[in-house]
């Protein structure tokens, strides 16, 4: 089962990212992407999952390749198979495709251009006036320029340099801040090309775009608001769906306090039950009462990419919690893993000790930026971890309930009632950040019992869960079955089901 539970994971991953995936790297597309047209659904799913299966980190300071290049002649004719190598030589001299740092900024300057490194562009730029002194501010985005004086093309692909100036007098500048998170790279887009969107301003604010997907689509939309010297993340709405058909749809206003989700089936056959509906229903759909506002650099940190700008990982200790059994040379350290949460203080990810057996062992470690000490904090036996979060000095995280389940079978004519280890539900623990005093929170079980079913009926079972306000609101995905939607306090009282999807 454990085997069957990672295909299926590994099948959920990949169809994840091929819904975050979009083609082209054309200009023109930044625009007015819809006007590109849908790319094929499943045409570039084998590629999307091989590139999923490879390193791509975009700081590594390995070389990724380069464009390929026509082989030069000699008098007509073409360079014979030994000269090949000297010229694939002098090509790798000539090509830099070696990691650049990211540059810290000018602190000061004259005008715009005064805050741009050497081999660095400006992408965009908006004039505002944030700090409301009657001059003109600026708020841009910077990327490394790819091609070298000679025109070769390097393949790396570094963050962009969000960063805004602003007046200090007439005729000069400051630094006011610069980020590299929060803004996607080339390669952030997936198939459909660079997700990158223009930026726009008004009053006190500006705001953040991003766009990608190939039939399966996706949108970011970001405002930050400028307040007694300090940049806060004020707005954000998010979106994914498959080509105009919204299936998920997130907002957060700090203003009022209040985030608004609407949801309904990504299924197929319930997609097409409502694809030409005027109206706009949706199966589920709640608030959420929202934590404190972020500010620019803390939104920047907590955003979902952040770990991929990363190129200092050193662990300097391993600390096991008191009930891990393991060894340091089974722990998998954050830069070979994938990183499921991250903050100003923190990450937080999931490896299988032991992928070379049926059961394995999954694990939850910590990260800490400051005395960059790694803490594995749980271990689960076969029950597959997911979704770390921490909230308010908890760490929450799900996980399968796996039990052996009888069935009747008829084998050699005979009939007989064999155990097969199966999921039979999930349920989401919390625990001190020291990995003590877990508890469960929220359980759910497809079936009360072990009795005797007639055939493989468990469906595969996930547990989805947001943290804000106090509340959790947990979405129980249970194969093509009705997903339940449940909400409760974040010590699990309270609990009620609020809805489920599709609504049936």
């Amino acid at each position: 089962m454990a085997k069957r539970k990672q295909v299926f994971l590994l099948f959920l991953i990949g169809i994840s990212i091929f819904h975050l995936a979009g083609c082209g790297n054309n200009p023109d597309s930044v625009e007015d992407p819809m006007e590109n047209g849908a790319i094929s659904d499943m045409g570039h799913a084998e590629d999307v999952l091989a590139e999923a299966g490879t390193d791509t980190s975009i700081l590594s300071e390995e070389n990724q390749g380069r464009a390929a290049e026509e082989p030069e002649t000699k008098d007509g004719e073409a360079l014979d198979e030994e000269a090949e190598p000297e010229k694939e030589a002098e090509l790798e001299k000539e090509a830099d495709d070696t990691y650049k740092e990211i540059p810290q900024l000018p602190g000061t300057g004259r005008k715009l251009e005064d805050f741009v490194p050497e081999g660095w562009e400006i992408l965009d730029k908006v004039e505002l006036d944030f700090n409301e002194d009657k001059i003109p501010d600026y708020v841009g985005v910077l990327q490394a320029v790819l091609t070298d004086a000679d025109g070769h093309l390097g393949l790396q692909d570094y963050p962009r340099i969000l960063f805004a100036i602003a007046s200090d007098g007439e005729g000069e500048y400051r630094l006011d801040f610069q980020d590299i998170n929060l803004i996607r790279t080339r390669s952030e887009g997936g198939v459909f090309g660079d997700p990158y969107m223009p930026l726009t301003a008004e009053g006190t604010s500006f705001e953040t775009h991003a766009y990608g997907g190939s039939a399966w689509r996706w949108s970011e939309d970001n405002t930050y608001t400028y307040r007694k010297g300090t940049w806060w993340l004020t707005s954000s709405q998010d979106t994914s769906g498959y080509y105009e058909y919204t299936t998920s749809y997130s907002k957060n206003d700090w203003e009022s306090g209040v985030g608004i989700r609407k949801k309904r089936s990504s299924e197929f056959s319930d997609m097409e039950e409502h694809w030409e509906s005027e109206e706009d229903e949706y199966d589920v759909i709640y608030e959420v009462s929202l934590d404190d506002a972020l500010t620019l650099e803390q939104a920047g940190k907590r955003w979902w990419l952040a770990p991929d700008r990363i190129v200092d990982w050193e662990v300097e200790e391993i600390v096991f919690a008191e009930d891990v059994e393991l060894s340091e040379e089974m722990v998998k350290l954050p830069d070979d893993a994938y990183v499921e949460y991250c903050d100003e203080d923190c990450v937080l990810y999931t490896f299988n000790a032991s992928p070379d057996t049926d059961k394995g062992l999954y694990c939850l470690a910590m990260y800490r930026w400051q005395d960059k000490v790694l803490s594995v904090l749980a271990g689960e036996e076969a029950a597959a971890i997911a979704y770390p979060e921490l909230y308010k000095g908890k760490i929450y995280y799900s996980a399968d309930i796996v039990e052996n389940v009888p069935y009747r079978e008829i084998q050699d004519g005979v009939e007989q009632i064999v155990e097969e280890e199966e999921t039979v539900g999930v349920r989401l623990i919390r625990m001190n950040m020291d990995g003590t005093k877990k508890e469960t929170v929220f359980e759910y079980r497809y079936q009360e019992s072990t009795e005797e079913t007639m055939g493989r009926g468990i469906p595969y079972l996930s547990l989805i869960y947001e943290i804000s306000g106090d509340e959790i609101v947990a979405e129980v995905y249970i194969g093509d079955a009705p997903h339940l939607f449940y909400r409760m306090k974040t010590d699990g009282s309270g609990k009620q089901k609020i809805g489920q999807m599709p609504k049936g």
